[in-house]
């Protein structure tokens, strides 16, 4: 019975670069690329974006024996890509699940509501001198008596 790797194994590699046991080391050498999440950009002068590395584990629902070979999937900005071309591009700006998936839904959001903002077209190199200013508005104050 062969039986799925455990996800600690997994993100053993990216709980120890969030925790910065790695430091800033760029050194290739016998690299692979390892589960995680990250932010990187896909074009100069652009905005970071999302990106994500994944161990694709078929498994039965019954017994949870794997019923195929685990396969390493990568995707960057919402597109598939091969994880061993984009590692040394990721591999030095991992952070949290939790940062991933608002980078995630703030580019959703911004797609859909704010098309002028950066994050929603990461594709292109931002003119900082164009971005509109945000403009927050001044919170009621609430008595507290």
């Amino acid at each position: 019975m062969r039986l799925p790797t455990p996800y600690d194994v997994l993100y053993r590699w990216h709980t120890e670069a969030l925790k910065g046991v790695y430091g800033d080391r760029l050194d290739l050498d016998g690299e692979k690329p390892e589960c995680g999440w990250f932010k990187t950009r896909v074009i100069r002068g652009g905005i970071y974006i999302p990106a994500r590395i994944w161990m694709y584990q078929h498994v039965c629902p019954s017994t949870g024996e794997l019923l195929d070979d685990e396969v390493l999937q990568c995707e960057v900005d919402g597109k598939y890509r091969d994880p061993d071309e984009e590692w040394p591009w990721l591999m030095a700006r991992p952070i949290s699940e939790a940062e991933y998936k608002y980078m995630v839904a703030r580019q959703e959001w911004t797609k859909a509501y704010a098309p002028e903002d950066p994050a929603a077209r990461p594709r292109q190199p931002v003119d900082w001198t164009k971005v509109p200013i945000p403009i927050f508005s001044k919170a009621k104050e609430t008595s507290h008596e």
